[in-house]
């Protein structure tokens, strides 16, 4: 998340600014990518619950992705609002 926000990557709106309270950083992980990441929390899925967009299968909140060098190259899509 504050990798696409210092990025100026619109459809990222982040409200609360990673505490996790808002749901609006959805993104939806693609394919392969959704194993590399660690499992959704309780307090993840919990939020997932509040998106605007329905959730789908590899639907994260991109302020618990912590990126890595083995996330170089993730693919995301974003859906069409975070509203």
């Amino acid at each position: 998340m504050q990798a696409a926000v210092d990025a100026n990557l619109t459809g990222i709106q982040a409200d609360c600014g990673g505490l996790l309270t808002c749901a609006t950083c959805h993104v939806v992980v693609q394919g392969d990518w959704q194993a590399k990441l660690p499992p959704v929390s309780g307090d993840e899925d919990g939020m997932l619950a509040f998106t605007a967009q329905a959730r789908q299968p590899g639907s994260r909140l991109s302020c618990q992705i912590m990126l890595s060098e083995e996330l170089d190259g993730l693919q995301v899509t974003l859906p069409e609002s975070q509203y």
